[in-house]
């Protein structure tokens, strides 16, 4: 009896520490519910894919610096979809079936241009070689994009 306790109790411990890891998101609806803010959208027709970058108001304060002046706080989410036509709208195209997830944060307070880089969802993305980008290239890839201008709120009152 005394070793059937002791092995509830083990069990219990063990599942306990495995209900910490959080399932990997398999779809966008998941992801988009912790993304963010929507700052700038892509189209690369090569691969036939559109992506759009999300972040946080940390994040979204570094892009009208236009991604040149960062904070510790920042979290971007990269969600790359492929592109499908559109059924409704002839030679239009629209989101398709979610490709890949990338996640940039935790910026290294040495060197304010390296992040840490990781891919949540989907396989590592290759250059037309097929060879894998590093971490760095990766993350100015994503920066070197033209962020979305809001207008401010004294231009909407003009």
């Amino acid at each position: 009896m005394k070793a059937m306790s002791i092995l509830l109790l083990v069990f219990a411990a063990v599942g306990t520490c495995n209900g910490q890891v959080t399932p990997k998101p398999t779809t966008a609806a998941e992801v988009l519910q912790t993304a963010g803010v929507q700052m700038t959208a892509f189209i690369n027709m090569d691969e036939s894919t559109i992506s759009v970058l999300y972040g946080d108001s940390a994040a979204f304060a570094s892009t009208q610096s236009y991604f040149k002046h960062h904070t510790a706080q920042e979290h971007f989410v990269l969600i790359t979809y492929k592109l499908k036509n559109f059924y409704y709208d002839y030679d239009a195209q629209a989101r398709g079936e979610l490709e890949r997830v990338e996640y940039i944060a935790d910026l290294d307070p040495k060197d304010k241009t390296k992040f840490s880089y990781r891919i949540k969802v989907g396989e590592w993305p290759l250059d037309s070689k097929g060879n894998r980008y590093t971490e760095s290239d990766r993350v100015k890839f994503i920066f070197s994009h033209k962020p979305y201008q809001y207008p401010s709120v004294e231009d909407l009152n003009r």
